[in-house]
């Protein structure tokens, strides 16, 4: 009976050790600082797929698009009150470019924001998801997300 119950004592702590560490997986020091020069401006950076490529930047956000998104509020607009607060810069590309990309590889549609470091997709927002979708309608819900990602602030 000890036997059983000193197993069991060890798998509970084991579950809440493991717990307790995904937790710590969101914490500040896993937010990244974008290059400095994207905490200066609010603006789009409007890119084409070859000149994507090219890009050096280490960490960025970047914004993919279609022509025919039919949300209430345009996406575009939610993403731009988080960057007018901040004075935040993305990079933003159609989607029709970025099929062209090594982008393309993680995130299939747009709208899209998606979080680059030392090109790789840290973090989007799927276009898909029901669960992404209040992203895309409120700006708050927007921040909060874009949050947990990076520092929005310098």
């Amino acid at each position: 009976m000890k036997k059983v119950l000193t197993i069991l004592i060890v798998i509970f702590s084991i579950f809440l050790l493991t717990s307790c560490k995904e937790e710590q997986n969101n914490t500040d020091d896993s937010k990244i600082y974008l290059d400095s020069k994207f905490y200066n401006k609010s603006e789009f950076i409007k890119l084409k797929a070859d000149e994507f490529e090219k890009v050096k930047d280490s960490a960025f956000v970047l914004y993919t698009y279609n022509s025919f998104c039919s949300l209430a509020v345009p996406c575009e607009n939610i993403f731009k009150e988080t960057m007018d607060k901040y004075n935040l810069t993305f990079y933003s590309m159609g989607i029709w470019e970025a099929q062209n990309t090594y982008v393309y590889n993680t995130v299939k549609y747009a709208p899209s924001i998606i979080i680059i470091k030392d090109k790789k997709v840290i973090a989007y927002l799927d276009a898909e998801s029901d669960e992404d979708l209040i992203k895309y309608q409120d700006s708050d819900e927007f921040e909060k997300w874009l949050d947990k990602y990076i520092h929005l602030k310098k």
